[in-house]
């Protein structure tokens, strides 16, 4: 080995040490940077010279710049951030159900059906009181009026999930486009080891924010570039990213599919999926039971109401408008709406002191409804105010565990990716050594050659 090629191992030492501080800088750097991952130079012997006496190594080099992370770990994360984002979405809509239904409280549907059917046993035990009649109208309206706001506060939440897909939506294809672009670029710059890690945390954190909004997983390729799939769509591929919009499904409510086309894509997780159920079965389900318990309701007070004759010994009336058999349709007659004489109590025209129709309208309290699925009209809301109860529970209890979970996981990948101060510290004086002794051969080199000089 030449004089000669000693300087040129130093130089290469100098170099590559110095390429080594200037990454352990970056990192210290950034150690509080948001989505910043360790960087580290992958530092390789160089190639070695062949001679007679075989190779004889050439110093050092290094292939670039690569980031700590963990493809399992951020696999695991992103699968947890849309878990949470999801039942995170569903506590939230359901929690606004939960406090418009208010139950139990002294002003909830429970407790006015309660009042009507105690308005109805009052007026059985004294049909001529005029007073009585009036706070059976009170009740009926109450009743009907509780279920109109019911079923209009549910429509209200259904329409906000549907105005937050397009606004989620917009965000998704933000992003994706984003992604690609990023995808485009760090190919550009020759791949994931050249001087494109910058660029990889922008995309990955990018990656982090779309798992919470709709489940992914990232395929990676070879040039650095990643696909991203939603589901079962490909949505990102390379430079190349598809546009998804909101679909009206079939059977009702809102899905996403990729534009142009009618292709849905298979939502798993994320704020998406949680809105999608929202509008689709969870929301459509609490009104088609509010709908149930309304005709019930309806059916069976007018059945009785019209075999009883009223304050002026006519029969055949209806107490709640016929036509009204849905939670937001529901309203009393006319043939009583503001006339408490037309509300029937007797079973007999003009017969004095007679409540028995009344009395059995009362005992629709605990009645047995084929339409109800053999349920009495309490027992069935009853049933219909606790599902919103267990819902809002298994929500929160998902969410809050999706959440452990997700800590979890993000400190074993914080502890994968993140700056520790002190090993770079360490990794900081360990260079300097390496550089000041390179310097040292460089001299050592230096001197050699001079003496050489001198003997010529």
């Amino acid at each position: 080995m030449s004089l000669l090629s000693l300087l040129s191992i130093a130089r290469s030492a100098l170099l590559t040490q110095q390429k080594a501080l200037d990454v352990t800088g970056n990192n210290v750097a950034n150690a509080s940077t948001p989505g910043y991952s360790r960087e580290r130079l992958n530092v390789v012997p160089a190639e070695g010279q062949r001679t007679p006496n075989g190779l004889v190594g050439r110093g050092v080099t290094d292939l670039g710049v690569e980031r700590s992370r963990d493809v399992f770990l951020d696999a695991s994360y992103r699968r947890s951030f849309g878990s949470l984002g999801q039942f995170t979405t569903l506590k939230g809509s359901l929690s606004q159900i939960e406090a418009a239904f208010n139950e139990p409280s002294t002003t909830g549907l429970s407790a006015t059906l309660d009042q009507l059917f105690g308005a109805f046993s009052d007026l059985a035990n004294n049909p001529s009181s005029a007073a009585a009649r009036t706070l059976v109208l009170q009740a009926g309206g109450q009743v009907a009026k509780q279920l109109n706001q019911l079923h209009s506060q549910i429509d209200s939440l259904s329409a906000q999930a549907s105005t937050r897909i397009d606004g989620t939506v917009a965000d998704v294809n933000s992003m994706t486009s984003r992604i690609a672009a990023l995808n485009a670029e760090i190919v550009s710059a020759g791949g994931p080891t050249k001087s494109a890690s910058t660029l990889q945390d922008q995309r990955d954190l990018l990656l982090d924010n779309l798992s919470k909004v709709i489940d992914v997983r990232v395929l990676p390729r070879t040039d650095g570039s990643v696909g991203v799939i939603a589901g079962d769509t490909l949505i990102v591929d390379g430079g190349f990213a598809q546009t998804i919009a909101k679909q009206t499904l079939s059977g009702g409510g809102f899905g996403v599919g990729v534009q142009p086309g009618s292709h849905l894509i298979q939502l798993g997780a994320g704020d998406l999926k949680a809105l999608s159920d929202l509008t689709s079965t969870v929301l459509p389900g609490f009104k088609s039971q509010l709908d149930t318990l309304a005709n019930g309701i309806v059916s069976s007070v007018n059945a009785l109401h019209q075999v009883g004759f009223n304050a002026a010994g006519i029969t055949g009336t209806n107490f709640f408008d016929p036509t009204g058999t849905t939670a937001r349709t529901i309203k009393l007659d006319a043939a009583v709406l503001n006339n408490p004489n037309g509300v029937a109590a007797a079973q007999i025209a003009n017969a004095t002191g007679d409540g028995r129709v009344a009395q059995q309208i009362a005992d629709l309290r605990t009645t047995s409804l084929a339409g109800l699925g053999n349920l009495s009209i309490q027992d069935y809301y009853t049933n219909v105010a606790s599902a919103v109860g267990v819902a809002v529970n298994d929500a929160t209890q998902s969410s809050t565990s999706q959440q452990t979970l997700l800590d979890s996981v993000g400190a074993q990948r914080a502890s994968a990716i993140g700056v520790s101060i002190d090993e770079e510290m360490v990794g900081i004086i360990t260079h300097q050594q390496a550089y000041a002794a390179a310097a040292k051969l460089v001299s050592a080199a230096d001197e050699m050659i001079q003496t050489i000089l001198k003997m010529v």
